[in-house]
């Protein structure tokens, strides 16, 4: 379905192709006078079948390896959304977790205050350099925080209010500059919400048309489904695997999940591998794993 004029709470339904489930049920109940009970029965699975393979049709539910053997200049990427008031005993894994790894880029959402001060105190030695995710000079703040063992530069706050759910710099890697756009627009839980998104969206168009240098990745939640057409617009010239990432509950199997968490990477650049990670599940959203080749 197309999104251009469409109302916050139409666009969110039509994110899913689990909505066919719900038109279903409510033409069943108008005709439940018509059919039979296991008509009913074998129309609601097909329908079930139908929209879990539409779900899935170009998402990846699993970890996947793509070409991970011809992978030559290769970048690790971590990102995650984690929970907003994690605890002590939650955040110290995903430190220790991320000290061993070693990755290029770590792109953390949703983090407080408080935790970015323990997250910058245990991970700056190992990772020099990184972007707080908030700008005193410009009276702006969000809930994100990046790290790198490589340099970050012109580093620019959009903001909306005091606030700035865009973060764009450049990305200083041993063989080429990135530019680096890292987002988290809220959840269009309302009206207004919707349109905050949309507006983030919107000022991520303008960043990429900006961009200057050979590549640009854009990487964060965006509360945006691959099953939108806003999506479509935004990435034209990027690659991208994706991976259903939220929400991330033990009840509720990944084939379900939706892909909220994107990363994009301007062509010739090609995404060696995407793994969902089945660690750190007192977050609702799954960790993400990306391996990135820059050799042409």
């Amino acid at each position: 379905m197309r999104q251009a004029h469409s109302p916050w709470w139409l666009e969110n339904a039509a994110s899913t192709p689990f909505t066919i489930l719900l038109i279903y049920l409510v033409l069943m109940l108008a005709l439940i006078y018509f059919i039979s009970f296991q008509q009913c029965f074998i129309y609601l699975l097909a329908n079930f079948i139908l929209a879990l393979c539409l779900n899935n049709l170009v998402t990846l539910s699993h970890s996947v390896i793509f070409n991970n053997n011809t992978c030559v200049d290769r970048i690790t990427i971590f990102q995650f959304n984690i929970k907003y008031h994690a605890a002590d005993d939650e955040l110290m894994p995903l430190i220790e977790h991320l000290i061993a790894e070693k990755y290029h880029l770590i792109a953390l959402q949703g983090v407080s205050q408080q935790s970015k001060l323990q997250l910058i105190e245990h991970l700056s030695p190992h990772y020099p350099y990184f972007i707080r995710g908030e700008s005193h000079r410009q009276q702006v703040f969000s809930d994100q925080l990046l790290f790198s063992r490589y340099a970050f530069t012109n580093i620019n706050y959009y903001k909306n209010g005091h606030r700035s759910f865009l973060i764009s710099s450049r990305w200083q890697l041993p063989f080429t500059t990135l530019s680096l756009h890292s987002l988290h627009p809220p959840s269009p839980r309302n009206d207004a919400l919707w349109q905050i998104r949309n507006k983030t969206l919107y000022q991520l168009k303008d960043a990429l048309k900006k961009s200057t240098g050979k590549h640009s990745l854009v990487i964060g939640d965006l509360n945006l489904s691959t099953h939108s057409n806003r999506i479509n617009t935004l990435r034209q010239g990027m690659n991208t695997k994706f991976v259903n990432s939220w929400p991330n509950k033990r009840y509720i199997s990944p084939f379900f999940a939706l892909a909220l968490d994107h990363l994009w990477v301007s062509k010739p650049a090609r995404i060696c591998a995407r793994q969902r990670m089945n660690k750190f599940n007192w977050s609702d959203h799954y960790a993400i794993k990306t391996q990135l080749d820059f050799n042409e």
